[in-house]
């Protein structure tokens, strides 16, 4: 069987601004997309079949996700997220990876972290925590 593996150039990470507009982040080279992970209830009681510890589902947590970028200072990606975070809004965010494949949520920025370095190209690193469902589709 051939493999179905692919790398991830061609995709992209843009955010809706607040007029309703999606901006793109400049010079992408990674993306973490999120985590999501369901909350484990114990539902035990004093006549659990065995003594054993019986658990349901609670809810989705949507996770985080995060987004490396060539750092630019004073660019158009690092003055956005500047005033993103300062914004203190929940944006639509969307990762369309390069299939075409959509994936739509609501975020804020809980983490904008820039380094340089002496021996590499300047980096920085967006986290946010997604703030509700994930929707998933196909870029239009």
């Amino acid at each position: 069987m051939t493999t179905e593996a692919d790398i991830g150039y061609g995709g992209k990470v843009e955010v809706e601004t607040s007029t309703g507009v999606w901006f793109k982040l400049g010079e992408v080279t990674n993306v973490t997309p999120p985590n999501e992970s369901v909350d484990v209830i114990d539902g035990t009681h004093m006549e659990s079949p065995n003594r054993t510890r019986e658990f349901i589902q609670g809810l989705i947590d949507p996770g985080d996700f995060s987004v490396d970028v060539n750092w630019v200072p004073g660019g158009a990606t690092d003055d956005y997220v500047i005033a993103w975070r300062v914004s203190g809004e929940t944006r639509n965010t969307r990762i369309t990876t390069n299939n075409d494949t959509t994936y739509t949520f609501p975020a804020f920025p809980t983490g904008w972290t820039p380094q340089m370095s002496a021996t590499d190209k300047m980096a920085a690193t967006l986290t946010c925590k997604v703030a509700g469902a994930i929707s998933v589709g196909v870029a239009s």
